[in-house]
């Protein structure tokens, strides 16, 4: 099932740390099951892997070019725009053979926080953003 990503918080579609000034690209991304697919046959054989990234953002208005679903207190990544400050930090690690964020990621950590709107607000004050991130990996 394939899905437009959007922000939703309080059950009305918003603009976050999140959404992106490139409005030009469109973005979809297939969408996370309610569950964030614990119970996906896709992940039967998988186990959960935590991995961090650190992303700048050139000014205070710099965009991440990311948008998230709030569930069960985190984040998790439904698309990533190119030119975004998440996606300059995914081409930085990936040139130094770290994992970059994808979608379906599930955002636990930023900055300290755990819980979806620290996160939130984290990522609209900070120029820096440490991210913990999990990814469920087939073994």
């Amino acid at each position: 099932q394939k899905r437009t990503s959007s922000i939703t918080m309080g059950g009305a579609a918003a603009a976050c740390c999140c959404a992106a000034k490139d409005e030009g690209i469109e973005v979809t991304a297939y969408s996370v099951s309610a569950n964030d697919g614990v119970h996906d046959e896709r992940f039967l054989e998988a186990t959960q892997k935590r991995y961090q990234i650190s992303i700048q953002k050139t000014e205070q208005n710099d965009q991440l070019g990311m948008d998230v679903k709030h569930r069960l207190g985190r984040l998790v990544v439904l698309a990533i725009r190119r030119g975004g400050a998440v996606d300059r930090a995914n081409v930085m690690a990936k040139q130094q053979g770290l994992p970059g964020m994808q979608v379906n990621d599930v955002i636990v950590e930023v900055n300290g926080a755990t819980l979806d709107t620290g996160m939130v607000a984290a990522c609209k004050s900070a120029l820096v953003l440490n991210v913990t991130f999990i990814r469920r990996e087939h073994s």
